[in-house]
């Protein structure tokens, strides 16, 4: 998977990198993603040693009130342009852009379309730091902010070979040195306020971007730190990644909410699915467990007809419900009420129905695990050559399913977007629609 695509970007966005751990390594690695595709700019508001100019085609150093101006001819000319001040008398860097240049910056950068990618941190080299007092600078209208981490730090011992200002960290962790690095202090570290989310802009975007996964070992660690971390408000995702190579990210982890669908009356049948009863619980609570064993939060309940019935065989579960004031015509109203009742900062929604008793949390989890390795914008479960439910639809589809119309669901989706499938059990296909399936479901037991 691109690094571009794990971590969002988009054009016009600007980017801050900090921490420690390959920080100019990400950055190299975007540009030779991204340079094609439209105009990026590099820059730094600390220092970049003199060697980084190679980062970007072309290099502005800016050394009048004029410098700025030449950008968007840069622009024309190169793919991507970095943008320093002058070089530091007795220092092999080039020095960085105040905040009020950076604003300088952003407003020619966004009127030529392009992205803006800024080092904000130093770490000299190190994997893992902690910032001081004037750290990070990060630009306040920062649309994503990229903590960086190298996870070959862990099972280290605390020492400036691995760690920008040792002290540092140890005082923030309460570690002398030389104790060994473990996951759950750079976890710590991360959510130390005074720590790795130190100075991000309210709004920011934040996606850590845990580099040099390069073993199962750092894998494992990666992901048991990112799916603590992204319960933090501002956290969308943890990237397991190594920048360095030709497939650089292996899985994001981000937050997967899920949607279950339980507003709808059941005419045809004539009692609501949702609350028969099977191994003694309503199929509603049995859809709920899936989700809740599959990882998925939030889990928004639709509510529509024999709203208060549901919601009372629900009230020890931990759910959120939200009434679909539709719910009538058709499923369009529920998809759109489940959507907006997860709230901001989902990778991707899983939609259940309240009537596929056989849907479990290992299937959730597949859904999950394969959306993680792919961001693909749809991922189904598949039996023989027949898709089922449910379906898990990633955030880059969620204004296509805003706007579906009537009583059909987001499977229009399928002739729209990229999609991925795992296989499974043909009895996820069951659903209840007729009196002979309420009869095998009996049978079933």
């Amino acid at each position: 998977m691109r690094l571009t695509d794990a971590l969002r970007i988009a054009p016009k966005y600007i980017v801050a990198f900090i921490g420690a751990g390959g920080k100019s390594s990400a950055i190299a690695c975007l540009v030779g993603e991204i340079s094609s595709e439209y105009p990026l700019v590099v820059t730094t508001t600390t220092k970049l040693h003199l060697d980084q100019s190679r980062l970007a085609e072309a290099h502005l150093v800016i050394q009048d009130d004029d410098a700025l101006s030449r950008l968007p001819m840069m622009l024309e000319e190169h793919s991507s342009v970095l943008v320093t001040g002058e070089a530091i008398d007795g220092e092999p860097k080039w020095s960085g852009l105040d905040s009020a240049m950076m604003k300088e910056l952003a407003i020619v950068a966004k009127r030529e379309g392009a992205t803006i990618l800024v080092e904000a941190d130093g770490a000299r080299g190190r994997s893992l730091k902690a910032p001081m007092g004037y750290e990070p600078a990060i630009p306040m209208d920062a649309d994503l902010v990229v903590p960086v981490v190298g996870l070959d730090a862990i099972g280290e011992v605390l020492s400036e070979e691995w760690v920008h200002r040792p002290e540092r960290v140890g005082f923030l962790l309460g570690l002398t040195i030389g104790e060994y690095l473990e996951p759950r202090h750079v976890a710590a570290l991360l959510q130390d306020p005074a720590g790795g989310l130190k100075g991000v802009p309210e709004g920011a975007d934040v996606r850590i971007l845990f580099n040099k996964a390069e073993t199962a070992d750092r894998v494992n660690d990666g992901r048991a730190i990112a799916e603590e971390l992204i319960g933090l408000p501002q956290v969308s995702a943890g990237i397991l990644a190594s920048v360095a190579s030709e497939q650089p990210v292996s899985e994001v982890v981000g937050r997967v909410a899920g949607v279950v669908l339980a507003a709808g009356a059941s005419e045809r049948l004539g009692q609501p699915k949702q609350l028969i009863s099977w191994q003694g619980r309503p199929l509603v609570w049995h859809a709920v467990q899936a989700a809740l064993g599959g990882g998925l939060s939030p889990v928004v309940v639709v509510l529509g007809a024999e709203a208060e019935k549901v919601r009372h065989v629900l009230n020890e579960e931990p759910v959120t419900f939200v009434k679909n004031p539709v719910w009538s015509a058709g499923l369009s109203g529920s998809l759109a009420s489940g959507l907006a009742g997860v709230g901001d900062r989902v990778e991707a929604v899983v939609f259940l129905l309240s009537d596929t008793p056989f849907v479990n949390a290992a299937l959730v989890r597949a859904l999950v695990d394969k959306h993680r390795c792919t961001l693909s914008p749809l991922v189904a479960p598949m039996v023989g050559a027949r898709r089922a439910n449910p379906i898990l639809f990633d955030q880059m589809t969620f204004s296509a399913l805003h706007a579906v119309q009537g009583d059909r669901g987001g499977r229009e989706l399928f002739q729209r977007f990229p999609h991925v499938s795992v296989e499974w059990d043909e009895k996820i296909l069951f659903d209840v629609d007729s009196e002979e399936d309420l009869q095998r479901l009996k049978d079933f037991g």
